[in-house]
């Protein structure tokens, strides 16, 4: 009998053993996967951080900060965390993880009364596990006349005046293409990972354009996908390759190269907190944007949605150029969804500029 419960005991010792062992694989999964995650933010903040861009860098392909899609832009630009529609190209490609019907997104509105603003996307899902998403923004003045005088060599005067002799189109382009993947829950977290690539086209006077390209990266993390109560992180690391943009235009000598651009990484960093309500079955969103660039930028806002229909917004927009300015913004959102799955939203934005007045801007969902 002694023998034998020593024999247990030996045998039951091995038995624990094979069940640590059968573990092990498991949390070095997790271990790796932690690592994983923690390599990926050390390596965009490194990425953002230890390039300087100078003063003439930070306005290049300046219209690519502008914002899209009016919720977003009502919302002060908070949108890093909240890209959960077919603007996710632009705010954050990890957002289109999230996405599993098609979608569509319009808008349009124009800038100091001037510039024409665009922007159209289409999301394409991937059974589940991601969708992928191109995208057109375009900014321009087009039919700007071209003048010249009938003698060159003469002064302007009564009977040499000028005319026009043909027009041109001063436009900004970005083509893009994104992508958004499921990864993995960890420890009740969903995560999302994503990435866009963009094309570059600029054209001005006549002949001269520009070309250019560049890749950004993006990741969100949301807490308790299923609660009344979440909080998301997003991250989107933007040109992260160090966007190169090359113009046609001759060198000013030979043994120069012809002009080139260059758009320095630079990171933004959004929070956001939803809250379901029962008061007027309501939803209430704060979120919370830093942009990283040449200094630091904060873009804030909330949203209260009723009956899952009519939304509110308001928010704060900082931009730091010159010099530092803030404005407030505002909007509402009108929401229809069906049985289906499919729904439409059309959303509204207003923005205050302290010395260019105020600016409206409209866009369009549709789901299907």
């Amino acid at each position: 009998m002694k023998y034998q419960s020593k024999f247990k005991s030996v045998l039951k010792s091995i038995k624990r053993a094979k069940v640590i062992q059968n573990l092990l694989p498991h949390f070095a999964t997790l271990e790796h996967f932690r690592d994983t995650c923690k390599l990926f933010v050390v390596s965009i903040l490194a990425l953002c951080v230890v390039t300087i861009p100078s003063v003439d860098a930070k306005y290049t392909a300046d219209f690519l900060t502008l914002g899209v899609g009016a919720r977003a832009l009502a919302m002060g630009g908070a949108g890093t965390a909240l890209s959960d529609n077919a603007y996710a190209a632009y705010w954050n490609p990890a957002g289109l993880g999230y996405l599993t019907r098609y979608e569509v997104s319009f808008m349009h509105s124009t800038l100091n009364g001037q510039d024409a603003y665009d922007f159209v996307s289409y999301v394409h899902p991937l059974k589940k596990r991601g969708a992928i998403g191109i995208s057109w923004l375009r900014v321009g003045v087009d039919d700007i006349p071209i003048t010249s005088l009938p003698i060159v060599t003469r002064p302007v005067g009564p009977t040499n005046r000028p005319t026009v002799v043909g027009t041109f189109n001063s436009t900004d382009n970005a083509f893009l293409l994104a992508s958004g993947w499921k990864l993995p829950s960890f420890h009740g977290i969903d995560l999302r990972l994503g990435s866009t690539l963009k094309l570059l086209y600029m054209s001005g006077y006549r002949t001269t354009n520009a070309i250019g390209g560049g890749a950004d990266i993006g990741f969100v993390a949301m807490t308790n996908p299923e609660r009344s109560h979440r909080l998301t992180l997003g991250l989107q690391a933007s040109d992260v390759f160090r966007t190169k943009i090359y113009w046609n235009t001759p060198p000013p000598s030979s043994d120069l190269t012809s002009h080139t651009e260059t758009i320095p990484p630079h990171l933004k960093v959004g929070i956001a907190t939803t809250h379901t309500l029962a008061v007027f079955r309501s939803t209430l969103i704060l979120a919370l944007d830093t942009y990283i660039r040449d200094g630091v930028e904060l873009h804030g806002g909330a949203e209260w949605t009723l009956f899952d229909l009519l939304s509110m917004r308001i928010g704060f927009d900082e931009r730091k150029g010159i010099e530092r300015i803030r404005r407030l913004t505002a909007g509402v959102g009108l929401n229809l969804r069906f049985v289906t799955g499919a729904g439409a939203g059309l959303d509204y934005a207003f923005a205050n500029h302290p010395a260019l007045g105020g600016s409206h801007r409209m866009s369009l969902r549709i789901r299907f």
